[in-house]
């Protein structure tokens, strides 16, 4: 009564092990169809995210693998396996296959990915480029304007009253110095203006001066900044999408050539036997 019930629960325990695993593996297929659809083969950024996905998900069919081959082993160790069935309809057969086949398409993907990376990196950089480049040149034909001008000799006047009304206070001109919040070149010219008023008028003619300067250099600093974004991510990509590619590639190949080797289908060289003494 006792061995009948082990090998009641064992059949469940095989059978529920090999649907497991038959659903995950499907159910993978079945997802990795769905996101290559609609295929757009021309776009780079389309086959980054494609390949990205696939080998995130790359796990998934292995474990749905290991689930039915253990299932296959519970029923075998049981009993209750039937050798008779041909390998044409040997589950095990049709999934060493999708793993071979899996192993051959993760080991295409991690040259494939990396050059798409990088030419991602070399267009995002060139793009950067030209975005600057107009940034520059738009900013210099704004700064050859009547317009331009005119906005800065307002500021200017606008800054020189505030200053000078300031300087006329002293009450608020103390309350301005022990402000803390106040940076402490704005207090520095202020202590200044006290004996010579003038510089008001030289601290308001360099920073004119100086500003298509500190322009120019906002718009290269954040050229900098996108750029080794772009690296950045690029490596990311490539070391993260590149790498676990490579190591599904060699998990499948491995589990997909020696399962076919010792099913039979791949003949490999047999072990020589000692002779008769």
């Amino acid at each position: 009564m006792k061995a009948t019930n082990i090998r009641q629960y064992s059949s469940i325990a095989a059978r529920t092990l090999i649907i497991v695993g038959v659903i995950m593996i499907l159910s993978s297929i079945l997802d990795f169809l769905v996101l290559s659809f609609p295929p757009n083969i021309g776009s780079r950024g389309w086959q980054i995210n494609l390949a990205t996905q696939i080998v995130d998900r790359g796990i998934i069919p292995m474990v749905g693998m290991a689930l039915l081959f253990t299932g296959y082993w519970v029923s075998s160790n049981s009993g209750l396996q039937d050798n008779s069935t041909s390998s044409i309809l040997d589950l095990r057969f049709w999934a060493l296959l999708l793993a071979s086949l899996l192993g051959l398409i993760y080991l295409l993907l991690f040259p494939l990915h990396l050059n798409n990376t990088r030419l991602a990196r070399a267009e995002a950089i060139q793009r950067i480029d030209q975005q600057a480049s107009q940034a520059e040149t738009q900013l210099d034909n704004r700064l050859g304007s009547n317009e331009f001008q005119q906005q800065i000799q307002q500021r200017r006047t606008q800054l020189r009253n505030q200053l000078t009304t300031l300087l006329a206070d002293e009450t608020r001109l103390n309350e301005a110095l022990e402000n803390e919040q106040l940076p402490n070149q704005v207090k520095t010219l202020l202590e200044q203006s006290k004996e010579n008023p003038q510089v008001i008028d030289e601290f308001l003619n360099t920073q004119a001066q100086q500003l298509p300067t500190q322009l120019k250099t906002r718009i290269r600093s954040r050229k900098l900044e996108l750029e080794e974004q772009a690296n950045t991510n690029s490596f990311k990509s490539s070391i993260r999408t590149g790498i676990s590619s490579l190591l599904l590639a060699v998990g499948y190949i491995m589990i997909g050539w020696t399962g076919l080797k010792s099913m039979g289908i791949i003949k490999g060289k047999g072990r020589r036997q000692n002779p008769a003494r």
